[in-house]
């Protein structure tokens, strides 16, 4: 077993996908990469499989450099997104087909086969052909096909989102508690937050390239690095307000561009921010930081605003509304037994120390040094 090290990796063709990224996965480390489709998820895992060629950078698992090694002399399993199952095969042979390349006993395959197919339940399963089975069983022939291989390194690419909400939890649930996947270096990608942040050990949001911040869930979460990062974990999405600052009362204020919303720094934002030297910023507002109380009603937030609303969905758990205030449009979290109108007035109290402020053109948080 071994620890998984990326530096300087490059890929393009018309444009470089990845751009200089360095990643280390710590042996028995579960590392997800979350980004938006069509960033270089995909191509990064391809990239560790051997299934396409860097242009610059090195690739190592423990010891050994494996950037210019063939697929099958690397010691890596891959999930695909597809599944990838062979169609002619029944279930048993899928999964039995890397042991049976590596010329294990028939015994030895069957065993090894029967055991990996009762861990994933798939086992009443084993004389069937992928075409006659559901979505969730392939997914979990594919892994058990990945899982028999036993690797130095697992890559999952989005291996469950395709399939519907109630498998995909119940897929998250076996990730957590697979032994062959929480013993070894384990990279898993995917463009859905809400898996990354319940499955990583450490997460990477990917970007320009590279990944523009690693961390733990809490850590990004609560202290993304980039107007990007911010806007990818997280749903519904953080609420983004392009605004100028100006001093107010002797306070410092900031004002939508695009209408009339002006509200208060708070106090512990207020000195890094009157340092910023541009007078545009970008104000990052998360829906849970924003309280939605009927007209009349009394709010105890540090900042409140008269506004309408303009949408409302109640979805069981939770409720969200958009309501418009001074010209700015802002999404918010509700109790699950809510109910508002088109149109309703309602004031929004907003937890204005909790705003992320970022810089209006580079997408830096100004408040992380």
């Amino acid at each position: 077993m071994a620890r998984l090290e990326i530096e300087g990796l490059c890929k393009g063709w018309d444009f470089p996908v990845i751009d200089r990224l360095d990643l280390t996965v710590e042996e028995g480390e579960f590392f997800v990469v979350v980004g938006p489709s069509g960033i270089g998820k995909t191509t990064l895992l391809r990239l560790v499989a051997g299934l396409e060629r860097p242009d610059a950078g090195t690739i190592r698992v423990g010891e050994r450099d494996i950037t210019a090694l063939p697929p099958y002399r690397r010691k890596v399993a891959m999930t695909f997104e597809s599944y990838a199952l062979y169609p002619h095969l029944s279930v048993f042979e899928n999964i039995a087909s890397p042991l049976r390349a590596r010329g294990m006993a028939k015994a030895k395959i069957e065993e090894t086969v029967i055991g990996v197919a009762k861990l994933l339940r798939i086992e009443q399963l084993l004389n069937r052909r992928p075409g006659e089975i559901s979505g969730g069983q392939k997914q979990r022939t594919a892994l058990g096909r990945t899982l028999v291989a036993e690797p130095d390194v697992f890559l999952l690419d989005e291996p469950i989102s395709h399939l519907d909400a109630k498998i995909r939890h119940e897929l998250r649930l076996q990730f957590h508690t697979l032994e062959e996947l929480r013993s070894v270096a384990t990279l898993y990608v995917t463009h859905d937050y809400a898996e990354a942040l319940s499955l990583g050990d450490r997460i990477g949001v990917m970007g320009n390239g590279g990944l523009l911040q690693v961390g733990t869930a809490r850590e990004i979460f609560q202290q993304p690095q980039h107007l990007f990062v911010a806007q990818h974990l997280g749903q519904p999405s953080i609420n983004v307000v392009e605004a100028s600052l100006s001093r107010a009362d002797g306070s410092l204020q900031f004002t939508a561009e695009a209408g009339s919303l002006a509200l208060p720094v708070a106090g512990p934002h207020s000195e890094t921010l009157a340092a910023h030297k541009a007078g545009r910023i970008t104000v990052g507002i998360r829906p849970q930081h924003v309280q939605v109380a009927k007209a009349g009603a009394e709010t105890n937030g540090a900042a409140v605003v008269e506004a309408k609303v303009e949408i409302f969905e109640a979805l069981g758990a939770t409720g969200i509304l958009m309501a418009e205030s001074g010209g700015v449009k802002l999404m918010a979290l509700t109790p699950p037994d809510a109910e508002f109108q088109h149109g309703e007035p309602v004031k929004l109290a907003l937890r204005n120390e909790a705003f992320l402020y970022f810089d209006a053109d580079s997408g830096r948080n100004v408040m992380i040094g």
